[in-house]
């Protein structure tokens, strides 16, 4: 405990670093910046640097060290700690990939100049409570629990189930499945799994594939009701060949990304002009949009273009895919094989290879079949979510393990919950 003395002597190098909290200092910031008030009558009020306040209100600190303002670094923290409570802890790489992306969107850096890890060595020694830790492993017997079969810890779904629930009935939702979507994404290659084949069992049969080729992720969203959005295909390149859509299904579009996976730019191009464009028109009404917490998906500033554009983003628990993803459970199976059938009889029909060019052509015809209105609503059906069933779940899938709690995360006090990008699951709106 310190305390007041009538000669402090110099503070010793063994001394305890920074006794202040950072909610202290976020504290004091806002009066300053909101109320007006004298730094040092903050600083004293606070109990926390008068010089540590006076470079935060004046940003006189290197930009590597710290890029934003209190009030921004203070959402990134919430989100930081959210997101690995839901099991997607970020490394210190995607700390600071997500960071740089944040400050691009806020106007603070540019792309050709991202954040570098001396931003997140500082970061950590301003928010001591953020610690880089070794998650616990999510073994269940084996290694391989990581696969679609692994069991699940039915306290989460439980408690998923709990807030979902709330989540509708505070938007009304438990009527409309109108108005709930899953997003999800699916690679698609060149080189097609074959389908089964008759044949004699005293030599290995074989078929005729095109080959290795990069892989094509199609973006496909569906809702409870049973309509489905247009699919966006990413291939992967640097410029979008219009060639590339030739044979779309009416609404379907593209773009382009380095390795033809997902990223944040791209997810957030596919809300703002491709998903926004098919939604139901609204009469203050709230879309509900299920997705999972890949990186590309939770980006801090997505959370601000939700609420404005009144869409509930719900983040599905971490390794829960096989059980609670709709689109996973009951249509992404179908599509795989109706996928590699068409492209069997392709080339089976008209000795023609499957390239790049002819991919859309066949996607579209296998996202038609494979989100159809009964595959989508039996998707939505066998996860529980509409109609709201935690029941659907089989038990056999879900095993009582032990809840493994990082007991240095902390709650954000009060005074910086408004701040928070995710809260239970659902990002704040």
């Amino acid at each position: 405990m310190l305390t007041t003395q009538a000669n402090p002597k110099p503070v010793e190098s063994n001394s305890r670093y920074k006794s202040y909290s950072p909610s202290a200092l976020t504290s004091a910031y806002r009066r300053v910046k909101e109320d007006g008030i004298p730094i040092l009558r903050a600083s004293k009020l606070y109990n926390v640097p008068r010089s540590t306040l006076r470079a935060r209100v004046h940003r006189r600190i290197h930009p590597d060290t710290v890029a934003f303002d209190q009030f921004q670094e203070t959402k990134l923290v919430s989100h930081l700690k959210k997101m690995a409570s839901f099991g997607y802890g970020y490394t210190r790489q995607e700390c600071v990939d997500l960071a740089s992306d944040f400050a691009v969107k806020l106007g603070i850096r540019t792309k050709s100049k991202p954040l570098s890890m001396k931003w997140i060595r500082g970061f950590l020694s301003r928010w001591p409570e953020m610690k880089v830790l070794k998650p616990h492993g999510l073994e269940f017997g084996h290694a391989s629990s990581s696969l679609p079969y692994a069991k699940t810890n039915e306290t989460t779904v439980m408690e998923y189930f709990d807030n979902l629930e709330k989540c509708m009935r505070k938007h009304n939702m438990m009527d409309k499945p109108h108005l709930i979507f899953n997003v999800d994404e699916k690679g698609v290659s060149i080189d097609h799994t074959p389908p089964y084949v008759v044949g004699s069992s005293d030599y290995k049969v074989q078929a005729v594939t095109s080959g290795k080729g990069k892989t094509i992720t199609i973006l496909g969203c569906g809702s409870a009701s049973g309509v489905s959005i247009p699919p966006y295909f990413v291939y992967p390149g640097k410029r979008m060949n219009r060639d590339l859509l030739i044979g779309a299904s009416p609404g379907a579009d593209g773009t382009m990304s380095d390795s033809g996976w997902s990223n944040t730019e791209v997810f957030r191009k596919y809300l703002e002009s491709h998903f926004c464009k098919f939604v139901p028109a609204r009469h203050d009404e709230k879309i509900l949009l299920l997705l999972d917490g890949h990186r590309s998906h939770v980006a801090v500033d997505l959370a601000d273009w939700a609420i404005r554009n009144s869409i509930v983003l719900f983040v599905l628990p971490a390794h829960t895919s096989h059980l609670l993803q709709p689109l996973e459970v009951a249509c992404y199976g179908p599509f795989d094989r109706i996928y590699s059938a068409l492209c069997h009889k392709i080339m089976r029909e008209t000795s023609a290879a499957i390239y790049i060019y002819n991919i859309c052509d066949i996607a579209c015809e296998t996202y038609k079949q494979a989100l159809c209105a009964e595959n989508l609503q039996s998707a939505f059906r066998k996860t529980g979510i509409y109609p709201l069933d935690r029941e659907a779940i089989q038990k056999e899938y879900l095993v009582p393990t032990e809840v493994f709690e990082n007991q240095v995360v902390t709650d954000v006090d009060e005074g910086c919950a408004s701040d928070a990008t995710v809260e239970r699951g659902v990002y704040t709106v």
